[in-house]
């Protein structure tokens, strides 16, 4: 009874702290955490995925174990600059409605903007500040306006040692123990 009443608990409290009035036609996993501030339209969040306040994400899937800095923009409207006039009151050719896809496991630093329909594969890392215009290969890191890939994130044979624990499949006990499992290179430099 005792555990009941405790997950109750714990599944009220997620209910309570989410911000429902900026959260339309989403689906957030329980296990996510959501900051204040943050606007969230016709998108999915995975599980164990972080939002920093001031998050906006429109038409946008998130995978699991995702960390997502402050002030970072998925997935706006573009306008017709193109045609005669950028006013969406006048013109019929804004751009809208794509889905911007970001894989398991990717980190998107602080005041990130990124395009919509931009597909950011798995473990990438996309840099503060960073404007995002096209897709973002698995394991790179990219950064700048506009992005340009840095480098990879893990060495070839690592990175399909990572790939192959499927470790974003799992709760963080079992992920965490799938990763001590490899021989990870001290940080680098920098």
């Amino acid at each position: 009874m005792r555990s009941l009443l405790v997950a109750v608990y714990f599944r009220v409290a997620w209910l309570l702290r989410q911000p429902w009035y900026l959260v339309k036609r989403c689906r957030v996993a329980r296990s996510s955490r959501i900051e204040s501030r943050c606007k969230l339209v016709d998108s999915a969040v995975g599980a164990y995925t972080y939002l920093g306040s001031g998050v906006f994400m429109n038409a946008t899937i998130v995978g699991n174990y995702c960390s997502v800095a402050p002030g970072v923009k998925i997935g706006g409207m573009e306008h017709s600059w193109w045609w005669g006039s950028t006013s969406p009151r006048i013109s019929l050719k804004n751009v809208h409605g794509q889905v911007t896809h970001i894989g398991d496991d990717v980190w998107i630093g602080a005041n990130a903007v990124i395009r919509q329909g931009v597909h950011i594969g798995r473990g990438a890392v996309v840099g503060a500040g960073a404007v995002v215009l096209t897709d973002v290969d698995v394991n790179t890191i990219v950064a700048g306006v506009p992005s340009r890939p840095i480098r990879k994130r893990f060495a070839d044979e690592l990175a399909s040692q990572v790939h192959a624990t499927r470790f974003w499949e799992f709760p963080p006990q079992r992920a965490r123990a799938l990763l001590d499992a490899l021989t990870f290179p001290d940080k680098p430099a920098t």
